[in-house]
């Protein structure tokens, strides 16, 4: 059996702990054992942990310690560069004859490409025996002649096959006083490069009583509080099946700036995403403009209010893109097809 550690940068999020489940009954089924390696849990972690787990040191020694006790057949690499171990531990693992996998971006995408960060990725991709990449979109940031061991694993979530039916929208609705015939929905945390503040704008320029806007997600600093009230509903965080009662009892969802997983949890309910061009998440690939959610121009609020209210007021074409995000995300988005570039890879080095 091919014994394989994944090394978790710090500590793991919540989000991946059912992913790892995931791709670790997948990979049993194929003969390999996966073993994830971490300095913690995210606190408030709310899924039991089913798969082979080490909290340890995350440090050159530490990872010392349990490359030397675990000897595994394989190694992958979630980890930044910020985290001065990564190179060290790479080189090692390399020495002790084990394949290197790296799992990622292809770059940094939230940080200008500097120097360093060419040096880095070009030192890295040398060293590994294969490159994993969330999505084909980013093959660009890999330089041509390392191009014959990439492997794409669509980055996603891992989602049960359960459908939220909107059957019960208004009462769904009606538990967070919302009244509004329809609604556009953000779901996140309210960072500065998702520009809530256009979506806002957008929402200010409609004037319309009968369109409200929802969100969710942690409001740290009070600043949206001055924006509560009338037919925006500031509802703060919500997690678990009322996260995706609430996405499916809306209508369209609207991140303008840095789309990233959270498309997987809208076009899992149904709903279309409409956001502008500009730096995003690999994710971004599962959007098809004017097939599934629209894309306008960078800081254009008159177009992304236009593109809001056709979705808003245009049910056929709502219900066909509702569709279309539904199918992407069971078939492109789906944790099976990223499980299959793990396979991919993992035969390629084996």
């Amino acid at each position: 059996m091919t014994k394989i550690l994944l090394i978790n940068q710090d500590i793991l999020f919540h989000y991946r702990i059912p992913v790892y489940k995931y791709l670790s009954d997948h990979l049993k089924a194929g003969q390999a054992l996966l073993m994830v390696a971490s300095g913690g849990v995210q606190p408030g972690n709310p899924h039991q942990i089913e798969f082979k787990f080490s909290k340890i040191d995350m440090s050159f020694v530490g990872l010392l310690k349990l490359l030397l006790k675990e000897d595994p057949d394989v190694v992958i690499f979630w980890v930044d560069y910020k985290y001065l171990y990564l190179f060290p531990v790479l080189i090692l693992a390399k020495i002790l004859g084990m394949k290197a996998i790296y799992w990622g971006h292809g770059i940094d995408l939230t940080n200008d490409t500097s120097i360093f960060q060419k040096t880095a990725n070009v030192l890295q991709f040398w060293l590994d025996d294969a490159i994993i990449l969330y999505g084909s979109n980013q093959i660009k940031y890999v330089p041509f002649r390392f191009r014959n061991k990439v492997f794409i694993a669509n980055n996603t979530l891992s989602l049960s096959e359960k459908v939220f039916s909107p059957s019960n929208k208004d009462y769904v609705l009606s538990k967070y006083n919302i009244h509004t015939r329809r609604n556009i929905i953000f779901v996140g945390r309210f960072d500065k490069r998702k520009k809530l503040e256009h979506l806002l704008e957008a929402h200010k320029l409609m004037k319309r009583s009968d369109i409200g806007l929802i969100l969710v997600g942690p409001d740290n600093d009070g600043s949206l509080q001055s924006n509560k009230g009338g037919n925006v509903f500031l509802l703060g965080p919500i997690y678990g099946d009322e996260r995706f009662e609430l996405l499916s009892a809306s209508d369209v969802y609207c991140l303008p700036g840095w789309v990233g997983l959270s498309i997987v949890d809208a076009f899992y309910c149904g709903l279309p995403l409409v956001t502008e061009e500009g730096v995003h998440a690999p994710e971004i690939m599962y959007l098809k403009d004017g097939v599934n959610g629209f894309i306008v121009p960078e800081g254009d609020i008159q177009q992304l209010m236009f593109k809001l209210l056709l979705l808003c007021d245009d049910d056929k074409m709502r219900e066909k893109f509702s569709r279309e995000a539904r199918a992407e995300i069971m078939t492109n988005g789906h944790i099976e097809t990223m499980c299959k570039g793990f396979n991919q890879a993992i035969e390629y080095v084996s």
